[in-house]
């Protein structure tokens, strides 16, 4: 197990991890609950969508995930959050649910951490049970330079981080990973730096670094009401995907839809019939780069049989079910 927190704080520490869209929190959490230190962990996900998909991802690993409702965790769903923490650790109080020793909230993409932490710090109902862990931010190594300098939530996820892990170095040239690290140091000089990548990933202790003092107050929130900030333009809307799709020609059109507009389409994630095969396919695309299909066991009870939810700015629904019109022969 992961070391208990400081004798003199024996608050259960809320571990965020937050990152830009696409920058892998989701792998890279599966990955990090593998591990036997992180066992007696609760895990909180948010989603910035109509439907959520991530908790599905992560369900295979753990079983102690709660999803929040659709909203940005920053934002709508605040409330949520901290009721959230209240029920889990009156749950596991009262025996409903396992003891936990720690608690790791996922965040958006397009989450501001700072409100997150300053309600974990601030809410009458946790102030006395749980402490702010540490804020762990994954950062893309093939598109996280784009995103620093484009998207006001990058850069604000870098600087409230205890600990930033470069993703993704298994795609990237050396080089470039250490050109990251300078933009990142621009941003937050005091920040740890790790990086990540098929077969050399970084461990749970070196990402929560529990032999470090937890920040009473941090320097960055300071006091009274903290609201998130996101870039002009963005929403999110989820488009049907009626029927089982042609796998190349659907992978042909999703390509060509990110070169055109992937400067406009910040994530796209989705669930898929295709012909052939029984298992529900994910899709994921993330501006120009369309990453290889996972798979689900079965459908999940409820779920729509084809969906795709765009995170976009300045890009409208109805011009992605346009462009599906010329692959499709099911109409809208």
């Amino acid at each position: 197990m992961l070391p208990a927190a400081p004798s003199l704080d024996a608050r259960i520490p809320v571990h965020v991890l937050t990152g830009f869209l696409g920058s892998g929190k989701t792998t890279f959490l599966r990955h990090l609950l593998d591990e036997p230190s992180l066992a007696e962990t609760a895990v909180i996900i948010n989603e910035f969508g109509e439907v959520g998909l991530d908790h599905l991802l992560v369900r295979e690993v753990s079983e102690d995930v709660v999803l929040l409702s659709s909203g940005c965790l920053c934002c709508a769903v605040r409330d949520d959050l901290i009721s959230t923490l209240a029920d889990l650790l009156e749950m596991a109080r009262s025996g409903r649910v396992a003891p936990f020793r720690q608690v790791v909230i996922e965040t958006t993409g397009l989450a501001d951490p700072a409100p997150i932490i300053h309600a974990i710090l601030s809410a009458p109902e946790l102030l006395h049970r749980c402490r702010a862990g540490a804020v762990v931010t994954t950062v893309d190594g093939v598109s996280g330079s784009n995103s620093i300098q484009n998207f006001a939530e990058a850069i604000q996820q870098i600087a409230l981080a205890d600990c930033v892990v470069i993703t993704k170095t298994e795609l990237v040239q050396p080089w470039q990973v250490d050109a990251l690290k300078v933009e990142i140091a621009r941003v937050n000089p005091s920040v740890r730096s790790l990086t990540s990548g098929k077969g050399a990933m970084a461990s749970a202790r070196d990402v929560f670094d529990h032999g470090q003092s937890p920040k009473q107050n941090p320097k960055h929130l300071g006091s009274g009401s903290v609201q998130g900030v996101h870039s002009h333009g963005i929403k999110t809307f989820t488009v049907e995907v009626p029927g089982e799709v042609e796998w190349p020609a659907f992978v042909e059109w999703l390509e060509l839809l990110l070169a055109a507009r992937g400067q406009s389409i910040l994530r796209v994630k989705g669930l898929l019939p295709v012909k052939g095969d029984e298992r529900p396919v994910v899709i994921h695309g993330v501006q120009h780069v369309v990453y290889p299909p996972e798979y689900l066991p079965r459908w999940p009870e409820g779920s729509p049989r084809g969906w795709l939810v765009f995170i976009a700015r300045n890009l409208t629904r109805a011009a992605i079910e346009n462009s599906l019109r010329s692959l499709l022969t099911t109409r809208y």
